[in-house]
């Protein structure tokens, strides 16, 4: 029960913290002026349940759904013209959609460094580091369905670590309507000698199976815009032809690297400085699981699917953050170098 307390009283400071870091994105959000959240008007037409958008995105119906339901819920007790808003009923209802399902994802994160071996207060500050950060402001303030990917992630990482393969196994079915980025952190078990391959391999033939009964679903509903082949490939097909420009445009332009260092800042150098440490065995207080390297190789080539950069590498967040961690506690615990915990040793007394 008090293991119980103190995960809603985490969970509540990370709502609180959620609230204050994306509210000011969610207030200046209008539908006419996205700000870069291109995608958000998709994504509105499908919260009112049609579908027949790019299909890129018309997939991604978890968030617009719980947005739609949310909206129904309180449309009744908030008079429209009452809003001092300029997104209206339906971006607040996007607001606290993606407000809760970003809380969970820090809750999450906060549950997954706690088990690293950081103590709580180092713990808060990754989820801090996380939720602060422009990827995740962008997607909890603004209309759009980043936070549940997020979410996804964190949530598979923490059930590897914690060796919960039946609870993921029911869970894979769902995690894989998400977004398609989703897919490939779905085959992470499988490096794990702990997991129940064969479990796990059984619960993605089936998530696989009903991904495609669902893109079935709404691909039939709309058959006058859908290609005779499974739009699925035709997208990934279509990124890949434009994979050198978007490595060009990611690591060799202005634009790119600033897109790059908009998400995590510093905290890419404290990473760095945490990862060498972790190497060179200096720091040994903390439990990094190797498995999560294969995350990098997974995040990198999405970068040849996009030209963002820095929204593509986010998805690096639970190795990047504990890195930071470990890079930034050892700078602060370091003593000067004339710094000395003994005191002085008192000298011989003198014989008047």
């Amino acid at each position: 029960m008090q293991k119980f307390s103190k995960t809603l009283l985490a969970f509540f400071i990370i709502l609180g913290f959620t609230y204050g870091a994306s509210f000011q994105q969610f207030l200046h959000f209008s539908w006419e002026d996205p700000r870069g959240l291109d995608d958000a008007p998709v994504y509105l037409t499908m919260s009112h349940g049609d579908f027949n958008v790019s299909q890129g995105h018309r997939y991604r119906i978890i968030v617009p759904l719980l947005a739609d339901l949310v909206r129904q819920a309180i449309q009744p007790m908030i008079p429209s013209n009452q809003l001092p808003w300029p997104g209206g009923i339906d971006a607040l209802s996007f607001f606290v959609v993606n407000g809760i399902i970003t809380s969970l994802a820090g809750l999450f994160l906060y549950l997954f460094l706690i088990k690293l071996k950081f103590d709580t207060k180092l713990s808060f500050l990754g989820v801090f580091i996380f939720l602060g950060s422009r990827s995740i402001i962008m997607s909890t303030g603004g209309p759009i369905v980043d936070s549940l990917y997020y979410l996804s992630i964190i949530i598979i990482v923490y059930l590897c670590l914690a060796q919960r393969t039946l609870l993921l196994s029911l869970l894979n079915p769902f995690l894989i309507l998400t977004k398609e980025t989703t897919v490939p952190f779905l085959f992470l078990p499988l490096v794990l000698k702990m997991m129940n391959r064969k479990l796990i391999l059984l619960s993605l033939t089936i998530s696989f199976v009903v991904l495609f009964q669902v893109r079935g679903m709404i691909s039939a509903k709309l058959p006058d815009v859908i290609a005779s082949s499974d739009p699925i490939w035709n997208i990934l097909l279509n990124h890949l032809a434009a994979g050198k420009e978007n490595i060009l445009q990611s690591y060799f332009s202005f634009a790119g690297l600033h897109s790059l260092f908009s998400t995590f800042s510093i905290f890419w150098l404290f990473a760095a400085l945490g990862a060498w440490l972790d190497y060179k065995k200096r720091v040994t207080q903390y439990e990094i699981p190797h498995f999560l390297l294969w995350m990098v190789p997974v995040t990198f080539g999405f970068t040849l699917l996009s030209a963002n950069s820095g929204r593509m590498l986010f998805s690096l967040f639970p190795l990047v953050i504990p890195y930071s961690l470990i890079g930034m506690d050892f700078l602060i615990s370091q003593k000067p170098a004339n710094d000395s915990s003994e005191k002085p040793k008192p000298g011989p007394e003198k014989i008047l």
